[in-house]
Formats: C-alpha cells, sequence, structure tokens
C-alpha cells in the first residue's frame, strides 16, 4: 500500500519534488486490494508460464469493485510514463471478495512455458513487463498518471490515485526504505502472509520464488486467520514427463517456513532413493539430487508434514495438513541414428516411435530437413544420417542447428508400391527441440581414393527376390548395399566428372576421382553399361537444394561435390549443398561425312 511517509524516490528525484509542495506524499487511499504476486518473464528461456501476469488479492473483509480501475506499468529507471500507451495500462473489471485472487494475464515474451491456469483477466494490448526489474501501479481510475516516480515525479492528485505499487529490481519508485527483490524468468515477487502483509515497504513485504498463480477459484484466505503452509508450486510439475536427468527439484511454499532435517524424499523406480543438497528459502527451495537421475524412469518427491513449519507466531496451525508428494517421469533414452538406420534397407525400428534422435541439422529442403550424429559408431555399415519429414518448410530449424527429434520411423517408397523403387528411412510426425545454434557440420564421408571407395561392377549378387527383405547386407560389395550405408548422410566426391549429359530435371550422372575407380569407360567419358555390370559407382547429381551447373559428358567441377545421399526414381542422388561451377572440358558433336549412294549411315548411343 503507498502512504505519506512511504514512496522512496531516487536521489535525483528527492531533489526534484524538494521544489514542488507535497509532490511526494501520497494518502493511502484504500487498505483493501493489494498486488500479491507479479511475474515478467512469461515465455522466455526457462520460463514455467507462457505469460506474465499480475495477481491481485483482497487483504480485507468487504467486497471491493474494481470497476474503472487499471493496472499501470513503467520501466525501472526509464524516461517513459506509467501507462502512458495502450500496451503500458490494463484496465481491470469486476469485484473481489475478501480473500480472493484475481489474476491478470499480460503480454508472452515468446513459446516457452505452459498456460497460466483460469479464470484469469485478459486484456487486448497486455503489458509486456521486464522479467528483471520495473514498476507496476494499481491505480483506482483507468486514466494514465502521467507520472513515473522518477524522471517525472507524480503530482499529489496522481498519488492519491496509487492503491499499491511495487518497484522491484534497480527500480527508482518503490515503496518504502528498497525496491522488491531483482526478479528472473523463472521467479516471481510474493507478498508475505498470502498477501495479508503489508507494511508499505517493498522490500520488506517481498520475496522471490517460483512462480505460483492464484486465481478466484483458489481456497479464500482470510486475513488475520492463520491456515496451515502448503505448496503453492513445484517443479518438475506433477506429472512432467521428460524431464532432464540432471534435473533440481524446487518446492514453493505459500508463506515462509522453516524445514527440518528429512523434511524431504525422493525416490525412483530406476536410480532408487536420492540424497539432494538445499539452498534457497524460506519461500521456495531447490533441491540438487547428489547424483543423476536414470533415464526413462519415475522418481516421486514427498515432503513431511511434521518437518514443514510456518515462520509466523499465529499458531496453531503451524505444520503443513499433511504430507505431499507428486511424481515426474524422467527423459527416455536417445536413439542413435544408426540403431535406426541399421544395417539393412529397412529399418529395424519401421513404425516404431523413438525418442530424442541427436543430430546436426546438415540440409533443408522444402518439406524436411536432414540430420547427422556427430558421434558415429565404428559400423561402416550403419548410416548416421536421416531425413526428418515436416510435410511442409521447417522453419523452426538451420543448417548447423544441434537438434534433438522424436518421431515415427517410417520407410518412404517414392512413386508408391508398385513404382519397384526402394524405401527411404526416415522420421514422421516429429517434435523437434533446437539444443544449440552454430554448430560445426560433421565432416563428409569422402567417396573415393582417401575414403570408402564404391563397387564398381556389382550392384547386388545375394538377394533373391527383394533386396530390401532378402540376401546379405554387404556395402563393400554390393552398390546397393554401399550407397544405402550412406543414406542421408553428407559425403564428399572429389574430382567428380560427368559420365551423361545434365538433364531437363537439373540431374547429371556423376562419378568421383575422375573416373579412376570406375569400370570400363568409354572413348567420350560416359559409362559402358555391360550384362555384368551395372556400373554402382555412378551417383546423379541433383539440383534440389543449390543450382548447379549444365554439363555436357566429360565435364567437371571446379571444386569437390558435396551433398547429402538421398533415393529417388531408381537412382540413389548426391543432394548438393555446396554450389560449384562447371569445367568445360570441350566436348564437341560428332560428325561424319554424308552417305552418298549405296551408303548406309549408322549411329550408336549409351542406353543408361
Amino acid at each position: 500500500m503507498v502512504r505519506a511517509r512511504s514512496i522512496a524516490l531516487s536521489l535525483v528525484a528527492l531533489l526534484v519534488l524538494s521544489l514542488l509542495p507535497f509532490a511526494g506524499r501520497a494518502a493511502a487511499v484504500s487498505t483493501t486490494i493489494v498486488i500479491s504476486q507479479l511475474y515478467g518473464g512469461g515465455g522466455n528461456s526457462a520460463a514455467p508460464f507462457s505469460n506474465d501476469y499480475v495477481e491481485l488479492f483482497n487483504r480485507s473483509n468487504a467486497l471491493v469493485d474494481l470497476t474503472g480501475w487499471s493496472l499501470q506499468y513503467a520501466s525501472a529507471t526509464g524516461t517513459g510514463n506509467f501507462g502512458s500507451a495502450t500496451n503500458l495500462i490494463t484496465p481491470l473489471s469486476g469485484s473481489l471478495s475478501p480473500g480472493q485472487y484475481l489474476l491478470v494475464q499480460e503480454a508472452s515474451g515468446g513459446a516457452t512455458g505452459a498456460p497460466l491456469p483460469g479464470p484469469f483477466l485478459t486484456d487486448a494490448t497486455p503489458i509486456n513487463m521486464s522479467a528483471t526489474g520495473g514498476k507496476v501501479a494499481l491505480v483506482n481510475t483507468a486514466t494514465p498518471l502521467g507520472c513515473n516516480g522518477g524522471s517525472t515525479p507524480c503530482t499529489p492528485a496522481a498519488l492519491a490515485t496509487i492503491v499499491d505499487l511495487i518497484g522491484y529490481d534497480g527500480a527508482n519508485f518503490f515503496e518504502g526504505a528498497g525496491p522488491a527483490p531483482t526478479l528472473s524468468n523463472t521467479t516471481a515477487a510474493f507478498r508475505a502472509g498470502s498477501g495479508c502483509t503489508d507494511t508499505d515497504s517493498n522490500a520488506a513485504d517481498f520475496i522471490a520464488g517460483a512462480p505460483a498463480p492464484r486465481t478466484l477459484l483458489t481456497p479464500v484466505f482470510i486475513c488475520g486467520s492463520d491456515a496451515a503452509p502448503s505448496v503453492a508450486a513445484v517443479s518438475p510439475a506433477s506429472g512432467a514427463a521428460g524431464v532432464a536427468v540432471d534435473a533440481n527439484v524446487t518446492v514453493t511454499f505459500s508463506e515462509p517456513v522453516n524445514v527440518a532435517t528429512g523434511w524431504f524424499s525422493i525416490s525412483c523406480a530406476a536410480s532408487g532413493g536420492h540424497s539432494a543438497t538445499q539452498s534457497g528459502g524460506p519461500m521456495s527451495f531447490t533441491l540438487d539430487p547428489d547424483a543423476n537421475f536414470a533415464s526413462g524412469e519415475q522418481c516421486t518427491v514427498t515432503l513431511f508434514a511434521t518437518s514443514v513449519s510456518d515462520q509466523d507466531t499465529n499458531d496453531p496451525p503451524d505444520n503443513m495438513a499433511a504430507n505431499f508428494s507428486w511424481s515426474f517421469t524422467t527423459v527416455t533414452p536417445s536413439v542413435p541414428i544408426h540403431d535406426i538406420q541399421g544395417a539393412a534397407h529397412v529399418s529395424p525400428k519401421n513404425g516404431q516411435t523413438v525418442s530424442n534422435v541427436q543430430g546436426i541439422v546438415t540440409a533443408k529442403r522444402s518439406n524436411g530437413f536432414y540430420m547427422q550424429d556427430p558421434n558415429p559408431d565404428s559400423d561402416p555399415a550403419t548410416s548416421e544420417g536421416i531425413f526428418v519429414f515436416t510435410s511442409s518448410s521447417p522453419t523452426t530449424v538451420s543448417v548447423g542447428d544441434a537438434v534433438t527429434v522424436s518421431g515415427k520411423v517410417q520407410e518412404f517408397r517414392p512413386g508408391g508400391a508398385s513404382s519397384g523403387n526402394l524405401t527411404t528411412t526416415e522420421l514422421s510426425g516429429p517434435t523437434i527441440a533446437v539444443v544449440s545454434r552454430g554448430n560445426p557440420l560433421p565432416p563428409p564421408i569422402v567417396v573415393g581414393t582417401g575414403g570408402r571407395v564404391p563397387p564398381s561392377t556389382v550392384i547386388e549378387d545375394d538377394a533373391s527376390g527383394d533386396v530390401e527383405t532378402s540376401g546379405t547386407f554387404d556395402p563393400a560389395s554390393d552398390g546397393l548395399d554401399f550407397w544405402e550405408s550412406l543414406e542421408g548422410m553428407l559425403v564428399q566426391l572429389n574430382d567428380a566428372i560427368a559420365v551423361g549429359p545434365t538433364n531437363a530435371f537439373g540431374e547429371t550422372p556423376v562419378v568421383g576421382d575422375g573416373g579412376a575407380n570406375a569400370s570400363l569407360r568409354t572413348a567420350r567419358g560416359g559409362l559402358l553399361l555391360r550384362p555384368n555390370d551395372g556400373n554402382p559407382e555412378r551417383i546423379v547429381a541433383d539440383d534440389s537444394i543449390v543450382a548447379m551447373p549444365k554439363l555436357n559428358v566429360g565435364d567437371g567441377y571446379s571444386g569437390p561435390l558435396v551433398g547429402v545421399i538421398d533415393y529417388n526414381f531408381g537412382n540413389f542422388f548426391l543432394e548438393v549443398t555446396s554450389t560449384t561451377s562447371r569445367i568445360d572440358r570441350g566436348q564437341q558433336r560428332e560428325t561424319t561425312a554424308a552417305p552418298r549412294l549405296a551408303q548406309l549411315a549408322i549411329a550408336t548411343f549409351n542406353v543408361q
């Protein structure tokens, strides 16, 4: 509450006010409604709730009509005035009974956090409060105050309309000797005594704790009576899933409490009991377990009523009414990409839902993105890359992002079941979390000299019928298996040379190393298709991700071809990710003399 003796101003403001009669004085116009909780980190990083909020409380014994009142905001030390724009003032309405709380939802700083519990009052132009420091005034009119208490002092008339005021962190306008504590994305300011305490000192009346908004549905608390301390908020939340194995546990009580040794227990299904280092208090406590939880286990925290007592002298009650317990589940183990791909054409996890698949985004397409595990296993037969099917442009990720993805493993067959095409393994219906940005990409696998040399004659020699369901997966000998083992991975072809012209779709058949590891070449630079040689070393360089030059047979590129391995239209594709230009090797059209009488002209061409 604002009283004549209790508004503290900055030194500069005091000097200004000394020149203005009564400018620093504010009459107490109400002993009823107070700001009982304030939170400005809604939606920000690590925020537990998606919106800022102000909580009001009726500490009187009479019904109070809030119609025509307002909440007005100003920055901690800036020159802007309270309520000077529509997004700095929230009109209030309705009535508040004795002991009732009213939650006022304000702006959101992002998509992080859970929705606020209802019901709450909303504002079409909500206030975007600072998470750390600012000033909020509860005013008994909807007229902007026209001051900020600092660079623009409030007139006696304006001060007379302020019902309650909170300045937090380094604010230059507050009640009493100092502002309320500095807040954060994970802490709110709480008025002590469940909202009843009002000594006209922000520093004395407020403490910081984990946000725990109360609403009209919260049990009524009548000031002057005492209620047993209770748990107002916990983190991880009850029923939460995907909790980090190294997570801390936080508990916020309804009022300042004393805790005795052994006031909590943490018990988990797999890792057993956990001791923890305690910090914080007297209202919000953090428990840092001395050992990590196990992955995919349920843990239960119990608070013992006999070991938690309030700090006030209005007793009984003194202790919590009953023990309090809640449970959460830790994150399921990460499934590596190589376990999803397996040493096979079809994933051993096809149709299963997998969680927390980790990788670096290596390339983006119009309907998804490729990612690759930067920590490969030792088996060259299992690919470390995979395509994440998002169905539309993946705007939430960028190349170089470290991500975790949960989704369903599926095999996509281009052209459908009757096409005869092989499938590609992908994750569908993904839930994507960006862990970090700007990471270096995994180094590409060199295909050819100095790396993995593809088979040069055999496409598949040990399958009986369907290559996806029979035969031995043998990347060292079979071309289909070789390229499958690199599906979705970044690869590099050095000195790639065109063995066919670029077609109308921007696709160019190439081999690496200038053709040194290719089988029989034609005189003009192509590959000769023979009964025992399907040319498995050949791959199609595609321009779906970056623009590519058009090449003729024998032409090359100005640098290595780097891209990800995909499959389409009966061929493995190199989806090139780095631009390069054409090196024209001067291939000219063959010509011959026009046939004379009694002569026959014959032409041949490679049917690949």
